[in-house]
C-alpha cells in the first residue's frame, strides 16, 4: 500500500495514494488546475511506498480536509503523541461562524448616508479546523475572507 504524508505544525497526516488520486481527479475543478496536475504527476511517478507532499507550496491543505472529511487517512497528533483516524477529528469553525452573506450590515437613512464619512468595514475570515480529542488543532484552512 502506497502512502501519501502531508505534515503540518502540530500532526502528520497519511493518506492513501489511492484515495488522493481518486478525490483529485473527482473533484478536480474545485482546486488549482495547474497545482493538481503537478501533484498527480508527484503521486503517479512515484514508485516507492512513501510520498512526502512539500511544505511550500501549501495547496495540498484544501485536499486533505477534504479526505478527513471524507473519512480518509490517519493523523498522528505531535503534541499529543498518538495516532488517530480521521473520523475521530472533531470540525470546528475557525473565525466568523457562517458565510460572507449573513454578515448584517447597519440600516441607515439616505440623508445620514449623504453626510457621514464612509468607513472601511471590518476584515472577517472563516475557516475551517480539525482538533483531536485532546484538544489540540492539526490542520486548519482560511475559506473565506472579506477585505
Amino acid at each position: 500500500m502506497s502512502i501519501v504524508i502531508f505534515k503540518t505544525q502540530n500532526a502528520m497526516l497519511k493518506f492513501d495514494r489511492e484515495e488522493v488520486k481518486e478525490l483529485i481527479v473527482r473533484k478536480r475543478s474545485k482546486y488549482d488546475l495547474d497545482e493538481v496536475t503537478k501533484l498527480l504527476e508527484q503521486i503517479s511517478a512515484a514508485s516507492n511506498e512513501t510520498i512526502m507532499i512539500p511544505d511550500e507550496p501549501r495547496y495540498f491543505d484544501g485536499i486533505a480536509m477534504d479526505l478527513i472529511a471524507a473519512g480518509n487517512g490517519s493523523v498522528f497528533c505531535k503534541t499529543c503523541i498518538k495516532k488517530y483516524e480521521s473520523r475521530q477529528l472533531k470540525p470546528i469553525k475557525v473565525g466568523y461562524d457562517g458565510t460572507p452573506f449573513d454578515i448584517k450590515r447597519e440600516k441607515t437613512g439616505l440623508i445620514k448616508r449623504l453626510f457621514l464619512k464612509r468607513r472601511k468595514t471590518p476584515t472577517i475570515f472563516g475557516g475551517i479546523a480539525y482538533n483531536c480529542p485532546g484538544g489540540h488543532t492539526l490542520i486548519s484552512l482560511i475559506t473565506w475572507k472579506t477585505f
